[in-house]
């Protein structure tokens, strides 16, 4: 006690808040290393090396890399341990050194121990006075023993969130340590009554929240809670797909080797494993192909928001929204279509600059068959479950776009997806979109155009001849929105099938590329309605 008392009294902190920005330098060294080396290194070898050679020589690459985000997340931790520990002390010591003043203020003195004691004896004291002053004497003393006593205790706390963080990246046996290394900074965190991020729901307030964060607070969060982070509406792009990617390789960490016989744990690392084979292939990419991770989950059949270009810094964004059967394994296929649709505004408008988005956000219907009936496909329930999350993240791209243009944003469905944003627009306060454009659409969920926020005039719909959706519409989706009698503008398709609407040089891609561009398409007479 009485060490500890002195010890504190007089203890400086600098050594300590040094050694806390230090280890948050090597934290910021390795994620600048991390990101150098999958877009310098492993990006560029996964787009051009194939055969055996290259798997076994990328496996050693991608493992380096998980090993450098575990320094990157421990170090972080580490300072931030480190920080709170001094901010506790700190605390104690200052209520140590008000306890000792107001005891020497009252007359007392405390010895060199922390002991309170009189400054001298008065013998015509009443026993009122007396007793007064023992109860002054032991309030001191408890402030001051309480003091020391924070401090120990938030030593102790230090200590042994210090030991969860053992590392371990030259046991070349653990193949956990990124999941486990997520797992320890969560402990630790814990171990010393640290709360994560405190993020607020609607996409501007989080927005205007990370603004007004000091630039260590934004390392912090997105290093230590990344799928928090990285799964939040209205933050920058960059930040999210950095959150992600390490979030990402945590998850995708935590599910490699696990038991066979746990259920949706195969599925789970199939689709892992898909989005990140897909993301890897084009981690090479710059300018407006590079890839911006902005969500995931591998759960079930798997969902995933991928912007090709950054949407926080484009002219025009587009929101492609997929459609019945889409899940984790059509990923490649899908980032092939906002290719062509970023190609084609491109062409549309050369002076802008355009981002795409593919958000497969939600839970797509499965293709019915006899074999499994799937009323989800005639009905709106998933579209009704997707809507508010495709409001709040074209909301959260409002938030996080840079500069004080506001960007071009086209929202464009396919097949269900088309449903799914008629559904999104028609609710709440909309999808805050310049123009809606839909292909394949078995409806809409409204009477009318007019019905949705973004208005008859920047509706548009394409639909091609042969399309079995022209001749199968479903009244419980809406009205068929090719109709005169729906509003909105048919646009002049080419194609045929219900899938061909992104053929290379046709117009059915050119005027989807028009409309995401902010120009007008071709226009096609709206199928009559039946009578």
């Amino acid at each position: 006690m009485a060490s500890d008392y002195a010890r504190l009294l007089k203890q400086d902190f600098a050594d300590m808040t040094a050694a806390a920005d230090s280890w948050q330098r090597v934290s910021r060294d390795m994620d600048g290393a991390f990101d150098q080396h999958r877009t310098k290194v492993t990006g560029p070898l996964h787009a051009s090396w194939e055969g055996d050679d290259s798997k076994a020589a990328l496996s050693f690459l991608e493992d380096i890399e998980m090993r450098i985000n575990v320094v990157r997340t421990e170090s972080m931790t580490i300072s931030k341990a480190i920080d709170t520990v001094r901010f506790r002390m700190e605390q104690a010591q200052t209520d140590l050194r008000n306890a000792v003043r107001s005891a020497e203020s009252e007359g007392f003195v405390v010895d060199d121990s922390g002991s309170v004691g009189e400054a001298s004896c008065e013998v015509d004291e009443s026993p009122d006075e007396a007793q007064s002053k023992l109860d002054r004497m032991k309030h001191f003393q408890e402030e001051i023993d309480t003091a020391v006593k924070d401090a120990r205790k938030a030593s102790a706390d230090g200590h042994h969130a210090l030991s969860e963080l053992r590392g371990e990246i030259l046991d070349r046996t653990n193949k956990h340590m990124a999941a486990e290394s997520a797992a320890d900074t969560q402990q630790a965190m814990k171990d010393l009554g640290v709360k994560g991020p405190q993020i607020p729901k609607d996409p501007k307030d989080a927005a205007a929240w990370w603004k007004g964060l000091d630039e260590a607070s934004r390392q912090e969060y997105a290093t230590m809670y990344p799928e928090q982070i990285g799964k939040t509406n209205g933050l920058p792009s960059t930040v999210r797909d950095d959150a992600n990617r390490l979030a990402l390789d945590q998850n995708l960490n935590y599910v490699s080797g696990s038991d066979q016989g746990v259920p949706g744990i195969p599925e789970h690392r199939h689709n892992l494993e898909v989005l990140k084979a897909e993301l890897d292939k084009r981690d090479g990419a710059t300018g407006n192909k590079k890839l911006y991770l902005l969500d995931f989950n591998g759960a079930e059949d798997g969902k995933a928001v991928i912007a090709m270009g950054n949407p926080d810094t484009a002219d025009n964004v587009g929101v492609q929204v997929p459609g019945t059967a889409t899940d984790m394994d059509s990923t490649g296929g899908q980032l092939s279509r906002i290719d062509k649709l970023q190609r084609s505004a491109e062409r549309a408008d050369p002076s802008a600059n355009t981002s795409m988005v593919y958000w497969l956000g939600y839970d797509a219907p499965e293709i019915p068959s006899d074999d499994a009936p799937n009323l989800a496909v005639a009905g709106t329930t998933r579209a009704d479950d997707a809507a508010p999350d495709l409001r709040n993240f074209t909301h959260g791209l409002r938030a996080s776009h840079e500069g004080a243009d506001r960007a071009h944003m086209t929202v464009l469905g396919h097949s269900y997806g088309a449903t799914v944003v008629g559904d999104a627009d028609a609710g709440g306060k909309g999808l805050d979109a310049d123009s809606i454009a839909v292909v394949g659409s078995p409806g809409e969920t409204v009477a009318h155009a007019s019905d949705l926020h973004v208005g008859a005039d920047h509706f548009y719909t394409g639909i091609a001849d042969d399309d079995f959706i022209s001749n199968a519409q479903d009244m419980t989706l809406g009205p068929d929105p090719n109709t005169a009698d729906f509003g909105g503008t048919r646009f002049v398709t080419d194609t045929h099938g219900h899938s061909g609407y992104w053929k290379d040089k046709s117009e059915s891609l050119a005027n989807q590329g028009r409309i995401i561009a902010g120009r007008k398409p071709d226009e096609a007479p709206p199928t009559p309605v039946d009578l």
